[in-house]
């Protein structure tokens, strides 16, 4: 018998292309590759699935079955796809948070280990919307003081002591 590509085959039996590849890929139909590199179908394998290209309704059947499919796996799809935005919503709300929790860390500990911010300049512009609520978070050091030399060491100790403590209970601020 003559073989047909599947472009023919899909225009005679009056069905989707992707219904056949479908059925070629599943194993229902068995086909060739010619000469010229391209997938053939013996017209005897389309009638023994689709019976004579004049009969039709298997292949009517077949085709509403495939959509019906195909639409299902396209719903379950869209509904993953919804569920996926939403976890992304809310993984990114909570990211939001704890950066804005870090900053505000960074800031009292940078303050709480005698750093003073800078004013704000007149000019500057705030990048995105996320730092028009919050001040400039550029730092300076605050202006240096003269040693002074303690004779009691210890109680240079304590105060080293006192201001880290101080700067890591800043930091770790609920």
């Amino acid at each position: 018998m003559p073989k047909f590509t599947v472009a023919e085959l899909s225009k005679k039996y009056g069905i989707a292309r992707t219904s056949i590849y479908d059925r070629m890929k599943n194993g229902t139909i068995s086909y060739e590759i010619d000469d010229k590199n391209r997938k053939v179908i013996d017209l005897s394998e389309m009638q023994r699935v689709y019976g004579t290209p004049d009969s039709k309704p298997t292949s009517k059947a077949d085709s509403t079955e495939t959509d019906n499919t195909t639409i299902e796996l396209y719903k379950q799809l869209i509904e993953e796809l919804r569920q996926d935005k939403q976890d992304a919503k809310v993984r990114e709300e909570r990211m939001y948070k704890e950066i804005e929790t870090l900053k505000d860390k960074i800031d009292n500990l940078t303050l709480a280990l005698g750093y003073t911010p800078l004013n704000n300049q007149p000019d500057s512009e705030p990048d995105n919307t996320n730092e028009q609520n919050r001040t400039n978070t550029d730092v300076q050091e605050a202006e240096p003081q003269k040693p002074v030399i303690i004779e009691n060491t210890q109680q240079h100790s304590r105060t080293l002591k006192d201001r880290l403590g101080q700067g890591l209970k800043a930091f770790f601020k609920p």
